[in-house]
Protein backbone atom coordinates (compact mmCIF):
# COMPACT_ATOMS: atom_id res chain seq x y z
CA UNK A 1 0.00 0.00 0.00
CA UNK A 2 1.07 3.43 -0.64
CA UNK A 3 2.34 6.22 2.21
CA UNK A 4 0.54 9.14 2.79
CA UNK A 5 -0.09 11.35 0.24
CA UNK A 6 -0.43 15.54 0.52
CA UNK A 7 -2.44 16.62 -2.60
CA UNK A 8 -2.61 20.67 -3.29
CA UNK A 9 -2.75 23.26 -5.93
CA UNK A 10 -5.40 21.75 -8.08
CA UNK A 11 -6.57 23.44 -10.86
CA UNK A 12 -8.87 22.28 -13.62
CA UNK A 13 -10.17 23.04 -17.37
CA UNK A 14 -12.16 21.69 -20.25
CA UNK A 15 -11.62 21.53 -23.23
CA UNK A 16 -13.41 19.66 -26.74
CA UNK A 17 -12.13 16.48 -28.09
CA UNK A 18 -13.31 14.09 -30.61
CA UNK A 19 -16.04 11.51 -29.40
CA UNK A 20 -15.82 7.91 -31.46
CA UNK A 21 -19.54 8.25 -32.64
CA UNK A 22 -18.13 11.33 -34.96
CA UNK A 23 -19.27 14.42 -32.44
CA UNK A 24 -17.06 16.81 -30.03
CA UNK A 25 -17.42 15.79 -26.78
CA UNK A 26 -15.97 17.37 -23.15
CA UNK A 27 -12.67 16.50 -21.73
CA UNK A 28 -11.17 17.31 -18.07
CA UNK A 29 -8.11 18.59 -17.59
CA UNK A 30 -6.49 18.68 -14.18
CA UNK A 31 -3.17 18.99 -12.37
CA UNK A 32 -2.03 19.44 -8.92
CA UNK A 33 0.89 18.90 -6.76
CA UNK A 34 1.56 15.68 -4.90
CA UNK A 35 3.88 15.29 -2.03
CA UNK A 36 4.63 11.71 -0.65
CA UNK A 37 7.57 11.02 1.63
CA UNK A 38 10.56 12.68 0.86
CA UNK A 39 9.27 13.35 -2.91
CA UNK A 40 7.73 16.21 -4.52
CA UNK A 41 5.98 16.51 -7.94
CA UNK A 42 3.80 17.66 -10.73
CA UNK A 43 1.14 15.52 -12.22
CA UNK A 44 -1.72 15.86 -15.05
CA UNK A 45 -4.70 13.92 -15.51
CA UNK A 46 -7.33 14.04 -18.14
CA UNK A 47 -10.42 12.47 -18.68
CA UNK A 48 -12.83 12.14 -21.58
CA UNK A 49 -16.81 12.01 -21.02
CA UNK A 50 -19.18 10.27 -23.64
CA UNK A 51 -21.21 12.31 -26.22
CA UNK A 52 -24.78 11.79 -23.94
CA UNK A 53 -26.49 9.68 -26.45
CA UNK A 54 -28.31 8.50 -23.25
CA UNK A 55 -29.76 12.17 -22.41
CA UNK A 56 -33.41 11.74 -21.06
CA UNK A 57 -34.87 14.40 -18.99
CA UNK A 58 -34.70 11.75 -16.04
CA UNK A 59 -30.64 11.83 -15.81
CA UNK A 60 -27.50 13.97 -16.01
CA UNK A 61 -28.68 16.66 -18.64
CA UNK A 62 -26.04 17.86 -21.20
CA UNK A 63 -25.44 21.16 -21.92
CA UNK A 64 -23.01 22.51 -25.25
CA UNK A 65 -19.76 21.70 -25.09
CA UNK A 66 -18.81 25.58 -25.13
CA UNK A 67 -20.93 26.52 -21.85
CA UNK A 68 -19.91 23.14 -20.03
CA UNK A 69 -16.45 24.52 -20.67
CA UNK A 70 -17.21 27.75 -19.34
CA UNK A 71 -19.31 25.91 -15.97
CA UNK A 72 -15.99 24.13 -15.46
CA UNK A 73 -14.01 27.16 -14.89
CA UNK A 74 -16.10 29.80 -13.55
CA UNK A 75 -18.59 27.36 -11.15
CA UNK A 76 -16.73 24.07 -10.55
CA UNK A 77 -12.86 24.80 -10.18
CA UNK A 78 -13.49 27.58 -7.66
CA UNK A 79 -15.48 24.38 -5.37
CA UNK A 80 -12.06 22.31 -5.65
CA UNK A 81 -10.10 21.95 -1.92
CA UNK A 82 -6.82 23.10 -0.73
CA UNK A 83 -5.68 20.22 -0.19
CA UNK A 84 -6.61 16.16 0.19
CA UNK A 85 -4.65 14.24 2.86
CA UNK A 86 -4.62 10.48 1.33
CA UNK A 87 -3.80 7.72 4.21
CA UNK A 88 -5.64 4.99 2.71
CA UNK A 89 -8.06 4.80 -0.34
CA UNK A 90 -11.13 5.32 1.82
CA UNK A 91 -9.76 8.83 1.95
CA UNK A 92 -10.05 9.44 -1.49
CA UNK A 93 -13.79 8.22 -1.88
CA UNK A 94 -14.51 10.48 1.05
CA UNK A 95 -12.61 14.00 -0.68
CA UNK A 96 -14.84 12.82 -3.84
CA UNK A 97 -17.63 12.51 -1.85
CA UNK A 98 -17.58 16.14 -0.42
CA UNK A 99 -16.65 17.59 -3.48
CA UNK A 100 -19.51 16.05 -5.63
CA UNK A 101 -21.93 16.66 -3.07
CA UNK A 102 -21.05 20.47 -3.62
CA UNK A 103 -21.91 19.80 -7.14
CA UNK A 104 -24.86 17.89 -6.57
CA UNK A 105 -26.28 20.62 -4.70
CA UNK A 106 -25.19 23.51 -6.77
CA UNK A 107 -25.45 22.71 -10.31
CA UNK A 108 -29.61 22.49 -10.18
CA UNK A 109 -32.05 19.28 -10.98
CA UNK A 110 -30.29 16.78 -12.78
CA UNK A 111 -27.21 19.32 -13.39
CA UNK A 112 -29.16 21.12 -15.48
CA UNK A 113 -27.87 24.52 -14.36
CA UNK A 114 -24.28 23.42 -14.14
CA UNK A 115 -23.99 20.75 -16.89
CA UNK A 116 -24.03 17.49 -16.81
CA UNK A 117 -20.68 17.11 -18.88
CA UNK A 118 -19.19 19.63 -17.25
CA UNK A 119 -19.76 17.78 -13.36
CA UNK A 120 -19.30 14.37 -15.46
CA UNK A 121 -15.68 15.54 -16.62
CA UNK A 122 -14.62 17.35 -13.13
CA UNK A 123 -16.15 14.72 -10.92
CA UNK A 124 -14.26 11.85 -12.92
CA UNK A 125 -10.99 13.18 -13.31
CA UNK A 126 -10.63 14.45 -9.85
CA UNK A 127 -10.88 10.85 -8.63
CA UNK A 128 -8.43 9.59 -10.97
CA UNK A 129 -6.43 12.73 -10.12
CA UNK A 130 -6.36 11.25 -6.49
CA UNK A 131 -5.88 8.03 -7.23
CA UNK A 132 -2.90 8.34 -9.32
CA UNK A 133 -1.36 10.87 -6.74
CA UNK A 134 -1.45 8.30 -3.59
CA UNK A 135 -0.22 5.30 -6.20
CA UNK A 136 -2.91 2.73 -4.83
CA UNK A 137 -4.88 0.80 -7.68
CA UNK A 138 -8.70 0.69 -8.39
CA UNK A 139 -8.55 -2.72 -7.36
CA UNK A 140 -7.48 -1.84 -3.95
CA UNK A 141 -10.06 0.85 -3.36
CA UNK A 142 -12.53 -1.26 -1.25
CA UNK A 143 -10.26 -4.07 -0.79
CA UNK A 144 -8.76 -4.92 2.93
CA UNK A 145 -5.14 -5.12 3.32
CA UNK A 146 -5.04 -8.45 3.38
CA UNK A 147 -7.36 -9.38 0.53
CA UNK A 148 -6.66 -12.70 -0.71
CA UNK A 149 -9.46 -12.99 -3.61
CA UNK A 150 -10.67 -10.93 -6.61
CA UNK A 151 -13.87 -11.30 -8.77
CA UNK A 152 -13.16 -10.17 -12.20
CA UNK A 153 -16.80 -9.25 -13.75
CA UNK A 154 -18.46 -11.49 -16.75
CA UNK A 155 -18.16 -10.07 -19.88
CA UNK A 156 -20.80 -9.17 -22.27
CA UNK A 157 -19.43 -9.05 -26.12
CA UNK A 158 -21.45 -7.20 -28.34
CA UNK A 159 -21.72 -9.95 -31.38
CA UNK A 160 -25.45 -8.70 -33.24
CA UNK A 161 -26.71 -5.78 -33.64
CA UNK A 162 -30.34 -4.58 -34.55
CA UNK A 163 -32.90 -2.19 -33.91
CA UNK A 164 -32.66 1.50 -34.17
CA UNK A 165 -28.70 0.30 -35.13
CA UNK A 166 -29.69 -0.72 -38.20
CA UNK A 167 -31.53 0.76 -40.85
CA UNK A 168 -34.04 -2.22 -42.40
CA UNK A 169 -33.15 -4.19 -39.86
CA UNK A 170 -35.75 -7.80 -38.85
CA UNK A 171 -34.78 -7.95 -35.18
CA UNK A 172 -36.42 -5.60 -32.68
CA UNK A 173 -33.64 -6.31 -30.27
CA UNK A 174 -30.83 -3.99 -30.43
CA UNK A 175 -28.18 -6.19 -28.77
CA UNK A 176 -26.93 -9.84 -28.28
CA UNK A 177 -24.33 -10.61 -26.20
CA UNK A 178 -21.78 -13.51 -26.09
CA UNK A 179 -20.50 -14.24 -22.43
CA UNK A 180 -17.69 -17.19 -21.99
CA UNK A 181 -18.67 -18.46 -18.63
CA UNK A 182 -15.51 -21.25 -18.74
CA UNK A 183 -12.59 -19.01 -18.26
CA UNK A 184 -10.74 -18.98 -15.17
CA UNK A 185 -9.10 -16.12 -15.95
CA UNK A 186 -9.79 -12.89 -17.45
CA UNK A 187 -7.21 -12.90 -19.99
CA UNK A 188 -8.33 -16.15 -21.15
CA UNK A 189 -11.93 -14.75 -21.31
CA UNK A 190 -10.89 -12.00 -23.53
CA UNK A 191 -9.00 -14.90 -25.87
CA UNK A 192 -12.15 -16.56 -25.98
CA UNK A 193 -14.01 -13.36 -26.70
CA UNK A 194 -11.52 -12.58 -29.86
CA UNK A 195 -11.58 -16.12 -31.43
CA UNK A 196 -15.38 -16.25 -31.22
CA UNK A 197 -15.83 -13.22 -32.78
CA UNK A 198 -13.68 -14.05 -35.88
CA UNK A 199 -15.08 -17.26 -35.91
CA UNK A 200 -18.43 -15.09 -36.17
CA UNK A 201 -17.33 -12.96 -39.06
CA UNK A 202 -16.25 -15.92 -40.90
CA UNK A 203 -19.44 -17.39 -40.67
CA UNK A 204 -20.63 -14.31 -42.43
CA UNK A 205 -18.39 -14.62 -45.03
CA UNK A 206 -19.39 -17.98 -46.11
CA UNK A 207 -22.85 -16.59 -46.21
CA UNK A 208 -22.70 -14.60 -48.60
CA UNK A 209 -23.49 -11.69 -45.48
CA UNK A 210 -21.63 -8.53 -44.74
CA UNK A 211 -19.37 -7.70 -42.16
CA UNK A 212 -19.81 -4.22 -41.15
CA UNK A 213 -20.11 -3.44 -37.25
CA UNK A 214 -22.84 -0.89 -35.56
CA UNK A 215 -21.43 1.38 -32.83
CA UNK A 216 -20.93 -1.19 -29.76
CA UNK A 217 -19.18 -2.88 -32.87
CA UNK A 218 -21.39 -6.02 -32.96
CA UNK A 219 -21.95 -7.10 -36.64
CA UNK A 220 -24.94 -5.33 -38.58
CA UNK A 221 -26.09 -8.08 -41.27
CA UNK A 222 -29.91 -8.63 -42.48
CA UNK A 223 -31.72 -11.05 -40.63
CA UNK A 224 -34.52 -13.48 -40.80
CA UNK A 225 -36.81 -12.19 -37.77
CA UNK A 226 -35.61 -12.19 -34.17
CA UNK A 227 -34.03 -15.31 -33.25
CA UNK A 228 -31.46 -15.52 -36.08
CA UNK A 229 -28.25 -13.64 -34.25
CA UNK A 230 -29.06 -15.82 -31.28
CA UNK A 231 -29.21 -19.41 -33.35
CA UNK A 232 -25.87 -17.74 -35.25
CA UNK A 233 -24.51 -17.59 -31.72
CA UNK A 234 -24.99 -21.22 -31.30
CA UNK A 235 -23.67 -21.98 -34.05
CA UNK A 236 -20.73 -20.44 -33.19
CA UNK A 237 -20.31 -22.07 -29.70
CA UNK A 238 -20.56 -25.49 -31.60
CA UNK A 239 -17.74 -24.81 -34.32
CA UNK A 240 -15.43 -23.77 -31.26
CA UNK A 241 -16.65 -26.74 -29.42
CA UNK A 242 -18.26 -25.00 -26.62
CA UNK A 243 -20.66 -26.92 -24.46
CA UNK A 244 -24.05 -25.13 -23.22
CA UNK A 245 -22.17 -24.53 -19.20
CA UNK A 246 -19.39 -22.69 -21.22
CA UNK A 247 -20.89 -20.07 -22.47
CA UNK A 248 -24.34 -17.79 -22.35
CA UNK A 249 -26.14 -15.44 -24.41
CA UNK A 250 -27.96 -12.44 -23.23
CA UNK A 251 -29.55 -9.04 -24.88
CA UNK A 252 -30.17 -5.66 -24.21
CA UNK A 253 -33.56 -5.28 -25.96
CA UNK A 254 -33.65 -1.53 -25.88
CA UNK A 255 -37.47 -1.32 -26.07
CA UNK A 256 -38.05 2.14 -25.88
CA UNK A 257 -37.59 1.83 -29.41
CA UNK A 258 -40.75 0.10 -29.96
CA UNK A 259 -42.69 2.24 -27.82
CA UNK A 260 -42.15 5.71 -29.26
CA UNK A 261 -45.56 6.99 -29.87
CA UNK A 262 -47.87 8.89 -27.23
CA UNK A 263 -50.35 6.77 -27.82
CA UNK A 264 -48.47 3.17 -27.82
CA UNK A 265 -47.46 4.53 -23.76
CA UNK A 266 -50.68 5.56 -22.84
CA UNK A 267 -52.51 1.88 -24.10
CA UNK A 268 -49.05 -0.02 -22.75
CA UNK A 269 -48.18 -1.09 -25.86
CA UNK A 270 -45.60 -2.21 -28.13
CA UNK A 271 -45.11 -2.03 -32.15
CA UNK A 272 -42.48 -4.56 -32.97
CA UNK A 273 -41.79 -2.79 -36.23
CA UNK A 274 -38.37 -3.75 -37.14
CA UNK A 275 -39.45 -7.47 -37.85
CA UNK A 276 -43.25 -6.80 -38.65
CA UNK A 277 -44.46 -8.21 -35.72
CA UNK A 278 -47.30 -6.24 -35.05
CA UNK A 279 -48.78 -4.66 -31.95
CA UNK A 280 -48.46 -6.53 -28.76
CA UNK A 281 -49.92 -5.98 -25.45
CA UNK A 282 -47.92 -6.13 -22.22
CA UNK A 283 -48.81 -9.23 -21.57
CA UNK A 284 -48.02 -10.76 -24.97
CA UNK A 285 -44.55 -8.27 -24.70
CA UNK A 286 -43.72 -10.62 -21.73
CA UNK A 287 -44.36 -13.53 -23.36
CA UNK A 288 -41.96 -12.60 -26.45
CA UNK A 289 -39.44 -12.37 -23.78
CA UNK A 290 -39.59 -15.34 -22.39
CA UNK A 291 -39.72 -17.07 -25.94
CA UNK A 292 -36.35 -14.72 -26.52
CA UNK A 293 -34.86 -16.49 -23.01
CA UNK A 294 -36.41 -20.09 -23.23
CA UNK A 295 -34.89 -19.94 -26.70
CA UNK A 296 -31.64 -20.96 -24.96
CA UNK A 297 -30.75 -23.03 -21.63
CA UNK A 298 -27.79 -20.51 -21.13
CA UNK A 299 -29.52 -17.16 -21.74
CA UNK A 300 -28.82 -15.40 -19.22
CA UNK A 301 -29.77 -11.85 -18.91
CA UNK A 302 -31.97 -9.63 -20.70
CA UNK A 303 -32.02 -5.73 -19.95
CA UNK A 304 -34.98 -3.29 -20.84
CA UNK A 305 -37.48 -5.91 -21.60
CA UNK A 306 -40.09 -2.85 -21.64
CA UNK A 307 -39.49 0.84 -22.39
CA UNK A 308 -38.18 3.51 -19.87
CA UNK A 309 -41.69 4.81 -19.07
CA UNK A 310 -43.06 1.18 -18.46
CA UNK A 311 -42.48 -0.19 -15.22
CA UNK A 312 -45.11 -2.23 -15.26
CA UNK A 313 -44.01 -4.14 -18.23
CA UNK A 314 -40.73 -4.60 -16.10
CA UNK A 315 -41.91 -5.51 -12.60
CA UNK A 316 -44.53 -8.35 -14.85
CA UNK A 317 -41.40 -9.61 -16.77
CA UNK A 318 -39.91 -9.56 -12.83
CA UNK A 319 -42.51 -11.03 -11.19
CA UNK A 320 -43.06 -13.99 -13.66
CA UNK A 321 -39.28 -14.71 -14.73
CA UNK A 322 -37.08 -13.17 -12.45
CA UNK A 323 -36.01 -16.33 -10.68
CA UNK A 324 -35.04 -18.00 -14.03
CA UNK A 325 -33.06 -15.05 -16.21
CA UNK A 326 -31.19 -11.83 -15.15
CA UNK A 327 -33.24 -8.48 -15.73
CA UNK A 328 -31.58 -5.62 -15.78
CA UNK A 329 -33.10 -2.08 -15.59
CA UNK A 330 -31.44 0.52 -17.73
CA UNK A 331 -33.60 3.20 -19.62
CA UNK A 332 -35.84 3.20 -16.87
CA UNK A 333 -33.63 3.90 -13.83
CA UNK A 334 -30.87 5.58 -15.94
CA UNK A 335 -28.29 5.06 -12.82
CA UNK A 336 -30.38 7.53 -10.72
CA UNK A 337 -31.06 6.27 -6.82
CA UNK A 338 -34.35 7.90 -6.70
CA UNK A 339 -35.70 5.00 -9.19
CA UNK A 340 -33.19 2.34 -8.19
CA UNK A 341 -34.49 2.32 -4.37
CA UNK A 342 -38.49 1.64 -5.11
CA UNK A 343 -37.38 -0.39 -8.37
CA UNK A 344 -35.60 -3.45 -6.33
CA UNK A 345 -36.61 -2.39 -2.59
CA UNK A 346 -39.54 -4.59 -2.53
CA UNK A 347 -40.07 -7.82 -0.51
CA UNK A 348 -41.78 -9.63 -2.96
CA UNK A 349 -40.58 -10.34 -6.18
CA UNK A 350 -44.09 -9.40 -7.97
CA UNK A 351 -42.76 -5.87 -6.17
CA UNK A 352 -39.76 -5.32 -8.43
CA UNK A 353 -38.97 -3.94 -11.81
CA UNK A 354 -35.78 -6.38 -11.97
CA UNK A 355 -33.09 -7.56 -10.18
CA UNK A 356 -30.22 -6.30 -11.52
CA UNK A 357 -29.25 -2.33 -12.37
CA UNK A 358 -26.85 -1.12 -15.43
CA UNK A 359 -24.69 1.42 -14.24
CA UNK A 360 -23.26 3.90 -16.71
CA UNK A 361 -21.29 6.84 -15.36
CA UNK A 362 -22.75 9.71 -17.79
CA UNK A 363 -26.54 8.79 -16.45
CA UNK A 364 -25.77 9.96 -13.20
CA UNK A 365 -23.14 12.56 -13.55
CA UNK A 366 -20.55 12.41 -10.42
CA UNK A 367 -18.19 9.68 -9.56
CA UNK A 368 -19.92 9.17 -6.41
CA UNK A 369 -23.28 9.40 -7.20
CA UNK A 370 -22.56 5.91 -9.64
CA UNK A 371 -20.52 4.68 -6.69
CA UNK A 372 -23.89 4.89 -4.79
CA UNK A 373 -26.25 3.81 -7.15
CA UNK A 374 -23.73 0.64 -6.90
CA UNK A 375 -23.40 0.61 -3.87
CA UNK A 376 -27.38 0.20 -3.13
CA UNK A 377 -27.37 -2.22 -5.70
CA UNK A 378 -24.55 -4.43 -4.53
CA UNK A 379 -25.57 -4.53 -0.78
CA UNK A 380 -23.07 -2.66 0.62
CA UNK A 381 -25.12 1.39 0.57
CA UNK A 382 -24.13 3.53 3.72
CA UNK A 383 -27.44 4.92 4.89
CA UNK A 384 -26.33 8.35 5.67
CA UNK A 385 -24.28 8.69 2.78
CA UNK A 386 -27.18 7.81 0.35
CA UNK A 387 -29.82 9.76 2.70
CA UNK A 388 -27.49 13.15 2.07
CA UNK A 389 -27.36 12.81 -1.53
CA UNK A 390 -31.03 12.13 -1.88
CA UNK A 391 -31.77 15.07 -0.13
CA UNK A 392 -29.28 17.03 -1.69
CA UNK A 393 -30.75 16.33 -4.79
CA UNK A 394 -33.95 17.30 -3.62
CA UNK A 395 -35.65 13.27 -4.22
CA UNK A 396 -36.14 11.93 -0.69
CA UNK A 397 -39.49 12.68 -0.33
CA UNK A 398 -40.34 11.03 -3.93
CA UNK A 399 -38.44 7.87 -2.33
CA UNK A 400 -40.29 7.70 0.50
CA UNK A 401 -43.30 7.91 -1.33
CA UNK A 402 -42.87 5.10 -3.84
CA UNK A 403 -41.48 3.06 -0.94
CA UNK A 404 -44.56 3.66 0.94
CA UNK A 405 -47.15 2.34 -1.80
CA UNK A 406 -44.52 -1.14 -1.13
CA UNK A 407 -45.39 -0.41 2.52
CA UNK A 408 -42.09 0.38 3.18
CA UNK A 409 -41.64 2.99 6.04
CA UNK A 410 -38.05 3.70 5.91
CA UNK A 411 -35.37 4.04 3.55
CA UNK A 412 -32.85 1.69 6.04
CA UNK A 413 -35.88 -0.85 5.79
CA UNK A 414 -35.56 -0.71 1.79
CA UNK A 415 -32.06 -0.65 1.37
CA UNK A 416 -31.89 -3.89 4.00
CA UNK A 417 -34.76 -5.09 1.37
CA UNK A 418 -32.16 -4.70 -1.51
CA UNK A 419 -29.06 -6.08 0.23
CA UNK A 420 -30.75 -9.54 1.27
CA UNK A 421 -32.26 -9.68 -2.51
CA UNK A 422 -28.89 -10.49 -3.76
CA UNK A 423 -29.01 -7.96 -6.58
CA UNK A 424 -26.36 -7.40 -9.57
CA UNK A 425 -24.67 -4.74 -11.16
CA UNK A 426 -23.93 -4.54 -14.68
CA UNK A 427 -21.37 -1.67 -15.62
CA UNK A 428 -21.64 -0.18 -18.96
CA UNK A 429 -19.76 1.30 -21.57
CA UNK A 430 -21.16 4.94 -22.98
CA UNK A 431 -19.44 6.61 -19.94
CA UNK A 432 -15.78 7.14 -20.81
CA UNK A 433 -13.97 8.90 -24.18
CA UNK A 434 -11.03 9.63 -26.28
CA UNK A 435 -7.77 7.87 -24.63
CA UNK A 436 -9.54 7.50 -21.24
CA UNK A 437 -9.53 4.40 -19.48
CA UNK A 438 -11.80 5.53 -16.53
CA UNK A 439 -14.68 2.89 -16.84
CA UNK A 440 -12.92 -0.25 -15.69
CA UNK A 441 -12.34 1.70 -12.27
CA UNK A 442 -15.66 0.85 -11.31
CA UNK A 443 -15.81 -3.14 -11.69
CA UNK A 444 -12.11 -3.28 -10.47
CA UNK A 445 -13.35 -1.52 -7.27
CA UNK A 446 -16.10 -3.93 -6.36
CA UNK A 447 -14.25 -7.23 -7.46
CA UNK A 448 -12.19 -6.93 -4.32
CA UNK A 449 -16.08 -7.69 -2.56
CA UNK A 450 -18.60 -8.98 -4.48
CA UNK A 451 -18.68 -11.30 -7.58
CA UNK A 452 -22.39 -9.91 -8.82
CA UNK A 453 -20.86 -8.17 -11.44
CA UNK A 454 -21.15 -8.06 -14.97
CA UNK A 455 -19.10 -5.60 -17.76
CA UNK A 456 -19.79 -4.62 -21.27
CA UNK A 457 -18.09 -2.14 -23.52
CA UNK A 458 -19.09 -3.83 -27.21
CA UNK A 459 -17.31 -6.47 -28.89
CA UNK A 460 -13.75 -7.19 -28.48
CA UNK A 461 -12.50 -4.72 -31.36
CA UNK A 462 -12.23 -0.95 -32.05
CA UNK A 463 -9.40 1.11 -29.79
CA UNK A 464 -12.42 3.02 -28.04
CA UNK A 465 -13.76 -0.78 -26.51
CA UNK A 466 -10.20 -2.03 -25.77
CA UNK A 467 -9.53 0.93 -23.89
CA UNK A 468 -11.96 -0.18 -21.25
CA UNK A 469 -11.18 -3.99 -21.48
CA UNK A 470 -7.12 -3.85 -21.40
CA UNK A 471 -7.42 -2.22 -18.07
CA UNK A 472 -8.55 -5.57 -16.45
CA UNK A 473 -6.08 -7.96 -18.43
CA UNK A 474 -3.49 -5.45 -17.03
CA UNK A 475 -5.35 -5.21 -13.58
CA UNK A 476 -4.77 -9.14 -13.13
CA UNK A 477 -1.07 -9.49 -13.96
CA UNK A 478 -0.55 -6.82 -11.23
CA UNK A 479 -2.69 -8.67 -8.50
CA UNK A 480 -1.36 -12.28 -9.55
CA UNK A 481 1.94 -11.07 -9.04
CA UNK A 482 1.44 -9.91 -5.57
CA UNK A 483 -0.48 -13.81 -5.38
CA UNK A 484 -3.92 -12.60 -4.86
CA UNK A 485 -6.33 -15.25 -6.29
CA UNK A 486 -8.01 -13.77 -8.89
CA UNK A 487 -11.53 -15.53 -10.98
CA UNK A 488 -13.97 -14.54 -13.23
CA UNK A 489 -17.90 -14.30 -11.72
CA UNK A 490 -19.14 -16.85 -13.54
CA UNK A 491 -22.92 -18.26 -13.54
CA UNK A 492 -22.61 -17.65 -9.65
CA UNK A 493 -22.23 -13.79 -10.25
CA UNK A 494 -26.20 -13.99 -11.14
CA UNK A 495 -28.74 -12.15 -8.84
CA UNK A 496 -29.49 -14.67 -5.77
CA UNK A 497 -33.15 -15.85 -7.19
CA UNK A 498 -32.27 -16.85 -10.82
CA UNK A 499 -31.78 -20.26 -11.23
CA UNK A 500 -30.91 -21.50 -14.56
CA UNK A 501 -32.66 -24.67 -16.24
CA UNK A 502 -29.12 -25.67 -17.33
CA UNK A 503 -28.43 -26.95 -13.69
CA UNK A 504 -31.57 -28.01 -12.78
Amino acid sequence: MARETIVSNFSLKGREILSSYAAFTLEGVMTASVKRGKESFNIEERNGIAKGTSDGENEAIYIPNDKAIQSITKNIGPLLPKKVVIKSPKDILKACYEFDLLLVKKAGPNKKKWGGNATLAASTVFFQTLLKASGYKAWEVMASKDMKKFYFPNIGFNMVCGGEHVPGTKQDIQEMFFFSMKDKSIKDVFKTGVKFFKQFEKNLVRDGKPTGTAKERGFVFPVEDNFEGLRRIKECATQLELQDKDYAVGTDNAFSEIQKTAELRCEGKYDLHFSKGGIKTREEMVEFNWSVVSSSNNFVTMEDPGSEVDFETHRMMTEKYGDKVQIVIDDAAVTQMRFIIPFLAGKNRSQRCGNSILIKLNQAGTFTETRLASDIVLGFANFDEVSEYLKARGDLKYVMSELAKLNISSLQEALDNIKKGGFTAFFSHRSTEGSSEFLPYMPLMYGAVTNKLWFKAGAPNGERNLQNYNPLIRAEEEMREKKIKTYVAGFEGLPKEVKLSLFA
